[in-house]
């Protein structure tokens, strides 16, 4: 082979790569569509947040959220189709969700009052872990060597209920999924630090909400 011809196909390979990596950096972020997991009571009611990209959200007319005072956290479950389960170990599910349910509850420790039982005045907060994606830190290796970029990155979604804990009555429902970034260099190389990552933003959101007496983990 002539190094013309070697030189014509390193160009189309470095200009396929260079196309590559500028499509990925044009999706990254974008949070991944989940279907319904069957956990929330109507999901054609959900609507999206018009300030937090991923977050669809549901209030039962009329609801006064000021009238509670402090919030119960139910145990997250984890409700995750089959096919997303093949790329988790034993147990990692479990883990994330519960992970998820401590993060949620150190954001507001301290900063709005928290329940251990249903009473009058109390919100109850139930959630599904519905999709979880890890970074594959080996496949990032690959892709640095060969493309000078990272590809891989970490997902997850939530769906969760507020009801009255008394009455059991519904007061909102929502749906929240995020995915990582490649341009988060340094939570590209472990498995859940991205993942977790997205789930101190979600805790933050809901802790700014419940401040606000009003449980949209959306920002004012």
């Amino acid at each position: 082979m002539s190094a013309k011809n070697v030189k014509r196909i390193l160009t189309v390979a470095l200009a396929l790569a260079l196309g590559l990596v500028m499509l990925c950096l044009a999706g990254c972020g974008t949070p991944p569509k989940v279907p319904p997991s069957g956990f929330l009571s109507n999901y054609d009611a959900l609507a999206p947040d018009p300030d937090v990209d991923g977050l669809y959200w549901w209030e039962k007319k009329g609801v006064r959220w000021q009238n509670y005072r402090a919030l119960l956290i139910d145990e997250v479950q984890v409700r995750i189709a089959p096919k997303a389960q093949r790329q988790l170990e034993e147990g990692e599910a479990k883990q994330m969700a519960a992970k998820l349910r401590s993060m949620v509850i150190k954001a507001l420790k301290g900063n709005f009052p928290l329940a251990t039982r249903p009473a009058p005045g109390v919100l109850r907060l139930r959630a599904a872990l519905v999709h979880l994606k890890p970074v594959q830190p080996a496949v990032n290796v690959v892709s640095s060597a060969l493309l000078m970029v990272p590809l891989d990155v970490g997902e997850a979604a939530v769906e969760a209920q507020f009801s009255d804990s008394v009455s059991n009555r519904v007061q909102g429902e929502l749906l929240i999924s995020n995915q990582g970034s490649i341009s988060q260099l340094t939570k590209v190389w472990t498995r859940w630090d991205q993942v977790e990552e997205a789930f101190a933003q979600w805790a933050v959101l809901l802790r700014r909400a419940m401040m606000q007496g009003r449980p949209a983990p959306s920002e004012q």
